[in-house]
């Protein structure tokens, strides 16, 4: 499914949020398909699960600077980041499990150039510097690594050049393997960023080593046990802009960004930014877009459903287990968790002011641990006002649906829900930045944990309609286990199904 978000038909919508001089941006959402932005919806590496990760560059004749930048499935915290340089016609494979103390961590046993360098084989742990939620443990942060989304950025693109010190040249596999010249990659952290550039060159190169990305990335991702013999697989989601872009690279290493962010913790200072913390999803991609709260806006815009409808299927025959998975992606740049609010509470601050990294905004109330864009939360989505939402005990900020009737497989309908485990609430209610919601509630297909909800569905198998009374932004599927009883010894038995969701 491809949504439109062009300039003339988000105009009206951002044309009255206070940004001065700023053209919308020209986005479109391609759930599966090519483009200069990729979101994984979905991680983990909970109950033995292995996610993998396939990244294509079909560009044939450029090489692609990407930002690779995994997020965990509460508060969308950063937990891991790094940059992988393609080369024409490259593919990137890296993959991510849960190490001996829970934590996750990545390998890859690839060829392509990476900075930092990533060694064939080596297990590289999540970060959990940005996990410093009050309260919070080294076995709390480790478990807020396993699950998640990614989020990947055709920060700029690598011409072909003889030079002899050029990048394209650094990178370029010679008889399958790429050089990954060191002295010339390490030269990419001395490269300035500069808002709405077209191109930027290592120092001393002289010559345009990175000039502006023309998208033409591509994505596959699954989820193995190889335990339980299941496997799930499903389609990522990419970004196109119909517009001009400009170069949005960054080095991979510490100090001020000089490229923007709409996220409210960097925005209003609670967060320090880092050249690492960008690009980001709202980092203006577009040449005229000045402003990260107009991409963000465009984003929000382009993923806002009003329902999500599929099936579920829980027969104990054949021991059937459904999760819906719900990733919010740009949920980040409306609202998110000031851990430095210490204990939980309801409080909601506006953060007002410049968008610019650096943390000039303003804050209405720095205690509140809800921190609201103040420019984003004008657009008609669910997180925008502090009504909407709220807080659970895990800290996790949560929405509540306004209805999901229930169909089973012959038209009964039971309209007003279930009952909603561990609550008595009949209304649906999101929380974190990846929800799961569990149809057995003895446990999840995907063995979900960090942001699962359970529910005792009316029906054996069905399908349902979950509703908002405002918009909300979300990508996921359906993922279903089942296990055959009828299998012959020594015959794998255990399958894994995904549907993608279907939206009004």
């Amino acid at each position: 499914m491809k949504k439109n978000v062009l300039a003339l038909s988000i105009a009206a919508m951002v044309g009255g949020l206070g940004f001065a001089g700023a053209a919308s941006a020209a986005l479109s959402v391609n759930e599966s398909g090519l483009g200069h932005i990729l979101v994984v919806p979905y991680y983990t590496v909970q109950n033995g699960n292995m996610s993998v990760f396939h990244l294509t560059n079909t560009d044939t004749l450029n090489g692609k600077a990407v930002k690779v930048r995994f997020r965990g499935a509460s508060n969308s915290d950063d937990v891991l980041d790094f940059q992988v340089f393609l080369s024409p016609g490259d593919v990137w494979t890296g993959a991510v499990t849960a190490d001996a103390g829970g934590k996750a961590q990545l390998t890859t046993s690839d060829n392509t150039c990476t900075l930092p360098a990533m060694a064939k084989g080596q297990q590289y742990p999540f970060v959990t510097n940005r996990l410093s939620k009050t309260g919070w443990t080294a076995a709390d942060k480790a478990a807020q690594t396993r699950e998640g989304y990614v989020e990947i950025l055709n920060m700029a693109d690598i011409p072909a050049t003889t030079a002899d010190k050029g990048l394209y040249k650094a990178i370029k596999h010679v008889n399958g393997v790429a050089p990954c010249t060191p002295a010339v990659l390490q030269q990419t952290l001395n490269v300035t960023p500069a808002p709405n550039a077209t191109n930027l060159a290592l120092p001393g190169s002289g010559v345009n080593d990175l000039t502006i990305p023309t998208g033409g990335l591509t994505g596959s991702w699954y989820v193995i046990n190889v335990a339980e013999s299941t496997t799930f697989s499903g389609a990522t989601p990419a970004i196109v802009s119909d517009a001009t872009t400009v170069n949005v690279f960054s080095p991979q290493k510490n100090g001020t960004a000089l490229l923007q962010t709409a996220d409210p913790l960097i925005v209003s200072g609670v967060l320090p930014s880092q050249h690492y913390d960008v690009p980001d999803l709202s980092t203006p991609y577009e040449a005229g877009v000045t402003d990260a709260d107009v991409q963000a806006a465009a984003l929000t815009a382009a993923i806002a459903r009003t329902s999500v409808i599929n099936q579920f299927a829980t027969a104990p025959a054949i021991s059937a287990k459904t999760d819906w998975v719900f990733s919010m992606p740009t949920r980040r740049y409306t609202i998110a968790a000031n851990y430095a609010a210490g204990a939980v509470n309801q409080k909601v601050g506006l953060v007002t002011g410049t968008n610019l990294t650096g943390g000039a905004g303003a804050v209405s109330d720095t205690t509140a641990y809800r921190f609201i864009n103040d420019e984003i939360a004008k657009v008609d989505n669910i997180f925008a006002t502090g009504s909407n939402t709220d807080v659970n005990d895990a800290g996790q900020i949560c929405v509540t649906a306004s209805e999901q009737p229930f169909w089973d497989r012959e038209e009964s309908q039971q309209q007003d829900g279930a009952v909603w485990s561990p609550s008595d609430v009949q209304k649906t209610r999101l929380c974190g930045e990846v929800s799961v919601l569990a149809f057995s509630t003895d446990n999840s297909a995907l063995g979900a944990q960090v942001a699962r909800q359970s529910v005792a569905a009316p029906y054996v198998n069905g399908w349902s309609q979950m509703s908002f009374s405002t918009k909300a932004p979300v990508l996921g599927a359906a993922f279903l286990k089942l296990t055959n009883p009828e299998a012959a010894p020594g015959t794998v038995g255990t399958y894994g199904i995904t549907w993608p969701h279907a939206y009004r």
